[in-house]
Parts: C-alpha cells; structure tokens; sequence
C-alpha cells in the first residue's frame, strides 16, 4: 500500500470513528415534564414516540437525570419538593422538601455529582446531592432565580432573576455567587455563544430577544424579527425560549405569536421562521446530532417539535411527538 494510499486509509478509518461516535453521543430516550397534567413523559426519539406517561405530582417543571442514567430528579411545584425515581421502574426514591417553588429549573451539575436548583422563593440556588439524594448546599445572592443554565465551557452557570431583575453568575463548584447584572427587563429562557462571550435572553412584552456582554452586564443589541400584520397588536408573552445552535445562529420561540426564529447573531439577519408549532416555549438541542437537532416544547398542542437547523440556519420540522399537557422541560438520558 502507497504512503498516500495509507494516509487516505487511515482518514478514511478516523472519521469512521468519529462518525460512530458521534451517532452513539446522541440520546435515545428522554424525559419531558408536563406542567399541565401532573406527569412526565418518557420519549423514545429514535421511534419518535412516547414511551409512556408517569403521575408524579401538581405542576412539575425542572427535571435531571444523573450522569449513570439510573435516577431522575422532578421538581414538583405543588408540593414544595424535588422526587427522586428509578428511571426504569420509576419506582419512588426519595423527596427533598424545599418550600414555596415557583417555577424552579433544575440542572445537572457537570462533575455529576448534584443537581441545582433555582429556587425562587429562597432567593438561592439549592444545591442537592444526587448519590443520598439530601440538600447539601445553597448558593445565595440570586433575587428569585427562574432558569439556571451552564455555558458552553462548563465552569459557570448562568441565573435569571426576577425580583430584581437581571443575570447572575455563579461558580457551582465553589459555591458562590461570581457577578450580578441587573437589567432593566425580566429575563426569560437563555442562551450563550461558544466563547461565554455574549449571552441571549427574551422578556416580556418585547418582540426580540436581547445580547449581553458577559464580561460587561452590557446588553448590547436587540434583535427583532418582523412580526406578522396580522398578528402583531402588543402582547405580554414574546419570545421565551432561546438555543444557540451555531456560530453565529440563535433559535427564538415566540410563545405568544406561535413560530420559531432564526437568527444570525453576526449580521443581524432573520434567516428563517418555523410556524409549525403551538406556543413553543423551551428549545433544547438534541447532543451529537448533526446536521443539529432540537426539541421544542409546544405548550399549545401537548407535544415535542423535532427540527432540524442547516449550517446556514434554515429549519424543518421532522416530527411532533404527542405528550402530556403544556410540556416545559426535558432531560436526556445517556
């Protein structure tokens, strides 16, 4: 075999590899919380349908799965508390009692080993063991957190904060506030470029969504996608949830007018809107797919949207999945 034969073969080898890799990254199944019927919804996203459908309790909203796959965390508003499952059997494990919740989103930390809560009547983010399944630590100065969200690079994560408005940053694994900036809008759902550098975010009664300076607290652009004439009278519930899916690409859901944006974050330019959707309010890209995957919560209909984002940014709708009432949240399984 030639020295250009043996390269060419052993490319050829290595993005096989990749390629296999790749496709075994991406997650077969995966839980959503129905805010609207008190379950949540185990979906197989290789047959495109829900698995089935398990009662947890009134108004269940943050959701996490641990690193090994076996144990899923619910936060159940109604009841003031997270439930821990077998997530097989879905047997109960345990319930860590937190108080008045109010939309309280939950995330796996990245070491695996706790999930965060974003407390919003506490004005904490609640920091719960997940192996004895016990609160262990409360990391303060968050006014009224809602989402709680990691960056691209793993290390910090970002907070929206309601009371007093704006984005915090904390440091999970030292366990301690690292900067806040107050805005002067209530942020919703967010996103962040690659680099951590900018950070996205819609708010009510806005028809856009907004950048950040990370480094700053500055936000610095509001991009604002053309509203329909038909459908374009001041309304308080715009856009919601926000995904960052490339370089330069930003995924918007507008809740209250029904359609998804693209947008390049670069340039400025509307490049595409999905409108096969009811109420879409979380978007959350599927791992390891490519060309990229995401799921959209379609409040309206019960049901989890499957597009797919070209490299430049246009959107097909591949699948709905019938679920429970006014999905919100998701968690992969590994």
């Amino acid at each position: 075999m030639s020295t250009k034969m043996s390269i060419a073969f052993v490319s050829a080898m290595l993005c096989g590899l990749a390629l296999q890799t790749n496709a075994e990254d991406v997650p077969s199944r995966l839980f959503v919380v129905n805010t609207g019927d008190e379950t949540v919804s185990l979906v197989d996203l290789k047959a495109m349908k829900e698995i089935k459908r398990l009662k947890v309790g009134a108004n269940p909203y943050g959701v996490a799965v641990s690193a090994d796959g076996k144990r899923v965390a619910i936060g159940v508003e109604g009841e003031g508390k997270v439930k821990f499952f077998d997530t097989e059997t879905f047997a109960p494990l345990a319930e860590v009692k937190i108080g008045e919740m109010h939309h309280d989103h939950i995330v796996l930390t990245t070491d695996g080993k706790y999930i965060m809560d974003a407390n919003f009547h506490s004005d904490t983010v609640v920091g719960i063991n997940f192996a004895t399944m016990k609160e262990e630590f409360r990391i303060e100065g968050c006014s009224a957190p809602h989402v709680v969200k990691y960056g691209p690079l793993h290390k910090n994560a970002y907070v929206t904060c309601k009371k007093i408005t704006g984005i915090a940053i904390i440091d999970p694994a030292a366990r301690k506030l690292v900067k806040f900036y107050q805005t002067n809008v209530n942020p919703r759902s967010l996103t962040l470029s690659p680099d951590e550098s900018k950070l996205y975010f819609g708010s009510f009664w806005v028809d856009g969504f907004f950048e950040m300076d990370t480094a700053t607290g500055q936000v610095t652009r509001l991009f604002q996608p053309p509203t329909p004439k038909d459908n374009s009278a001041p309304q308080e519930v715009t856009y919601h949830g926000c995904e960052f899916v490339g370089e330069d690409i930003v995924l918007a859901a507008n809740e209250g007018r029904s359609y998804v944006d693209s947008v390049n974050v670069t340039t400025g330019e509307h490049i595409d809107r999905l409108t096969d959707v009811a109420k879409p309010c979380c978007i959350e890209r599927i791992p390891g797919t490519s060309p990229v995957q995401v799921l959209i919560s379609n409040i309206g209909d019960g049901s989890l949207g499957v597009a797919e984002v070209s490299g430049l940014g246009k959107l097909k709708l591949l699948a709905k999945i019938k679920v429970g009432a006014a999905p919100k949240r998701v968690a992969f399984l590994p």
